[in-house]
């Protein structure tokens, strides 16, 4: 899943919102581009997802990939049901989460103080983007 987002102190701001908009609205050709590794935010801009995945020319065999025509369906926006921001791509980026699960699933935390943990790094987190104004 993707985020994109513009600095407030970009220096073109307006160009950044139109190469974006440009981005999304023929998303099927960076798509097509990235040999399927960029999956589209919206759906709707690369109808032929299914399909395309399903016949991949590079792999073998050639329907390798199409049990991810129902990701769309299974997956989420980082930031679901909220919206994303600094603060949710760094929680994402650092793994908190993931190693919230690692540390209870190895025994190496209780499921209970893993959980603790990873609270206090997202609260932190957040504090942090909060005082800087950008959540």
């Amino acid at each position: 899943m993707d985020c994109y987002v513009i600095w407030k102190f970009a220096e073109n701001i307006a160009g950044a919102k139109k190469f974006l908009v440009d981005y999304i609205d023929n998303f099927r050709q960076g798509f097509l581009g990235s040999e399927f590794y960029n999956f589209p935010c919206f759906p709707s801009t690369v109808p032929d997802l299914q399909k395309l995945i399903a016949d991949d020319q590079k792999a073998t065999p050639r329907d390798k990939y199409k049990v991810l025509g129902a990701l769309m369906n299974q997956a989420t926006n980082v930031g679901y049901p909220g919206y994303a921001n600094a603060a949710i791509d760094e929680i994402f980026n650092t793994w908190v989460l993931n190693t919230m699960f690692a540390k209870a699933a190895t025994g190496d935390e209780t499921p209970e103080n893993a959980v603790r943990i990873a609270d206090a790094a997202c609260k932190r987190i957040f504090a942090k983007w909060r005082d800087k104004g950008m959540v």
